[in-house]
């Protein structure tokens, strides 16, 4: 029964500030405190960012790199071309900085360009035929005369 006497007692009465001038200076140290708390958070908060940016751009070097030198260990002359065909954003690396995800992409450009992959399926010469100068073919009679009337 006493603490509910105390319990009422105390929301009855509503304390009396002795010193108002010490309040309000403690409130006013709150205030600067909470301030210079808030623009130390936002300052580490920046640095953090700028350093996961620096984090994310020497991960993605570091990474091409690892990249081309799997692809390199393949042996192949044409290792440039297959790179661009590699989704970067689906490797990752694993808990020794091995590649993880990118024996699947090389398996699946095997299947979509074999060509890239087996030096025997490669075509001889260039790729698109009208670049290339006609081969000297047996020419008709009538062409021969017909190249010779327009002087060719």
């Amino acid at each position: 029964m006493e603490n509910t006497e105390t319990q009422e007692q105390l929301n009855n009465e509503t304390p009396e500030i002795k010193d108002p001038k010490a309040v309000l200076d403690a409130l006013d140290r709150a205030k600067a405190d909470a301030k210079r708390f808030r623009e130390e958070k936002e300052a580490l908060e920046e640095s953090l960012n700028s350093k996961d940016q620096k984090i994310a751009e020497y991960s993605g070097r570091l990474l091409r790199d690892q990249v081309k030198r799997s692809i390199a260990e393949l042996n192949l002359t044409n290792s440039d071309r297959i790179l661009k065909y590699i989704d970067f954003n689906k490797l990752d690396f694993d808990s020794e900085f091995n590649i993880t995800g990118l024996n699947d992409q090389i398996t699946g450009l095997k299947q979509d360009f074999p060509e890239l992959f087996d030096p025997k399926l490669l075509v001889g010469g260039k790729a698109d035929s009208a670049d290339a100068n006609v081969v000297n073919a047996k020419l008709s009679v009538s062409e021969r005369q017909a190249r010779m009337l327009l002087g060719k």
